[in-house]
């Protein structure tokens, strides 16, 4: 328990930074009343990317999918009122505070990163303001209905859902689903789940196209979708007609404001070189032990791919404040009492627990809105049925209920 005031840096503001702020938030309004929770996100609103692709297809779903981030803090303002959000993009981190577009320091004793990917291929997914975000989402809308034959690529959970979704929606439309492995998903994933999967996809009237490699097209801009007739290369030589590319492949965690922060080894960056993730120990702080203060959460830390998803988010942002709890009952201070050098060295001695994988919990996949193929025999047949909850609303009603909406 500790009332003194402790800074506490939240950046992003989806699944991973809203659960964050919420858990410090109790603490706050409990046993930990000096702490101040600063909310930093780019983004006026809060955008469901998790519905993104129902949203391409159901105009009244999107309407939905913009959620004010007033209500977070607004039970708090009144027990509370140092609580804040800050709408800017963040641009360099530092070992005691960070700067936001404009120049403004904002300092921290913790700081927790959730800034997640933004595929770049879906243009809606790049906005940051709502207006602007909405107007890309009619045009790639229109690029859909205009459109006689789609070419998918990529095979995770993202291109399977928004490829079944325009199924059901257009099943006159010839769909075409290639993905560079030989079975769809995640290669860590069960075979039978991938092999479930894909016949589900092929009775949707699908075709798929596994294990070639589709080659970019310089001639059109990936990031805008452009339909005009246009013929598709993989890699082997294989040729793909088609009048629209939609690429689902293309998904990279925004790290470049740890360029400002040093590691104590250059050849053990903070950043993996290859993937762009932030390295980080198995308790979600920084790999680098000099950090001990930072945590990242979510789709832009160094877990392996199934641990990319929203549910596994959640975990890890309750899990990196269980882990600042033990730090603060401590009394490691991070910015007033001890040197960073001291701090370090203190928190290296502290009892930190572990994440443990959600490899094991049941996997979910949407395909439309009334099927889904899940990871357990049981859950797998009755969605099947019935249709499933993931399909319906893609955990829409549970991001308005964690911002309070």
């Amino acid at each position: 328990m500790s009332s003194r005031e402790i800074h506490v840096l939240v950046i992003g503001g989806s699944w991973a930074g809203i659960t964050a702020v919420n858990e410090l938030i109790n603490l706050s309004n409990g046993p930990y009343s000096g702490l101040r929770v600063t909310l930093v996100e780019q983004r006026t609103h809060y955008f469901h990317k998790t519905g993104v692709i129902r949203g391409l297809v159901d105009p009244k779903y999107a309407d939905k999918m913009f959620i004010s981030y007033k209500g977070l803090f607004r039970d708090s303002e009144l027990s509370n009122p140092a609580h804040r959000f800050v709408c800017a993009r963040l641009t360099h981190v530092y070992e005691s505070s960070v700067e936001v577009e404009g120049g403004e320091r904002i300092p921290y004793d913790y700081l927790i990163i959730a800034t997640g990917t933004t595929p770049t291929s879906m243009p809606v997914t790049q906005s940051i303001d709502d207006v602007e975000c909405r107007a890309r989402y009619q045009r790639m809308r229109n690029a859909i209905e205009s459109s006689r034959s789609i070419l998918f690529v990529g095979g995770g959970a993202v291109g399977i859902g928004l490829c079944c979704e325009i199924a059901e929606m257009y099943p006159k439309k010839c769909l075409i689903l290639a993905h560079s492995h030989e079975k769809l998903l995640s290669e860590d994933l069960s075979g039978n789940f991938a092999a479930n999967t894909e016949l589900l996809v092929k009775k949707m009237g699908i075709e798929l196209i596994l294990g070639e490699t589709v080659l970019s097209n310089t001639a059109y801009n990936e990031e805008e979708w452009v339909v005009t007739p246009q013929t598709v290369l993989t890699k082997s030589g294989r040729r793909i007609p088609c009048d629209l590319v939609i690429w689902t492949t293309r998904a990279r965690p925004y790290t470049d404001f740890m360029n400002s922060l040093p590691p104590t080894n250059e050849r053990k960056p903070l950043v993996d070189v290859d993937s762009g993730c932030i390295n980080v120990r198995p308790s979600l702080q920084l790999s680098d032990t000099r950090y001990p203060n930072i945590f990242a959460v979510g789709d832009v830390n160094s877990l392996p791919y199934a641990e990319k998803y929203a549910t596994s988010a959640v975990l890890q942002a309750k899990h990196a404040v269980s882990n600042m709890r033990i730090l603060m009952n401590e009394s490691y201070d991070f910015r007033i009492k001890m040197s960073p050098t001291m701090a370090a060295e203190a928190a290296a001695k502290a009892n930190m627990a572990s994440y443990s994988s959600t490899r094991n919990t049941q996997m979910v996949v949407a395909l439309g809105k009334n099927k889904e193929v899940s990871s357990t025999i049981f859950s797998k047949f009755s969605s099947w049925a019935s249709g499933g909850s993931r399909g319906r609303n893609y955990m829409l009603d549970k991001a308005e209920k964690m911002l309070h909406a």
